[in-house]
């Protein structure tokens, strides 16, 4: 089994929660993948280009995979595991569902528009540590995907904080219906997650290594 974890919209592999998750599995003696979602260049990028890119380094050599997704890369995580039966469990931490239609509610239609005529729009990239032109047809591609492509049963761990305002708990409470192999945790917490990293890993470890001992 292979492990990869997918971070945030302009965030970096060097996020807290991507390396306290990659620390955790090093001390058990596992390696867990993250690839840094920018690609060559942030601004140019989309999710289409992230999906082949994932397909291409962590899915040709039939082995199979576990991801771990925060926020975007929650979504992410999920429409990889829509194009690929090599996903075998999923751990979404506040998983961005509908993702694309979200952006342009959070900026409103007029700045949807603007962005449309300028060709590009201003992000603050967490990562990087400055704004970044983002160019407009990552928003174009955003809204081809939908969570709603995962049609196959997968054993799925989601974790999101009841006081989460920018993806609303109520997106990952509708995921799960209909869904049997799905186990949403909702927590005393906002979007970041930040608040009880060891517990959220204890539960993440029993989700993915329940024969490894405590």
């Amino acid at each position: 089994m292979n492990y990869l974890y997918l971070h945030g919209f302009a965030s970096s592999p060097r996020s807290y929660k991507a390396q306290y998750m990659q620390q955790k599995f090093a001390d058990l003696g596992l390696t867990l993948h993250i690839p840094d979602l920018d690609l060559a260049d942030f601004s140019t990028v989309t999710l289409s280009d992230q999906l082949a890119y994932l397909d291409r380094n962590y899915l040709q050599n039939n082995q199979p995979i576990s991801v771990i997704g925060s926020s975007l890369g929650g979504f992410l995580a999920v429409l990889l595991a829509a194009q690929s039966p090599l996903v075998q469990k999923l751990v979404l931490l506040a998983p961005a569902f509908g993702f694309g239609d979200r952006i342009a509610q959070a900026i409103g239609v007029e700045n949807v528009n603007k962005w449309r005529e300028d060709g590009t729009r201003e992000f603050f990239h967490y990562g990087l540590k400055r704004p970044v032109n983002l160019h407009y047809q990552f928003i174009v591609d955003a809204q081809k995907y939908s969570e709603q492509s995962l049609q196959r049963s997968i054993p799925t761990l989601i974790f999101h904080g009841i006081h989460d305002d920018v993806v609303p708990a109520s997106l990952s409470e509708e995921f799960i219906k209909g869904r049997s192999q799905v186990i949403l945790k909702l927590l005393e917490d906002d979007h970041a997650l930040g608040k009880d990293l060891d517990s959220m890993w204890r539960d993440i470890k029993d989700f993915l290594f329940s024969d490894l001992p405590s």
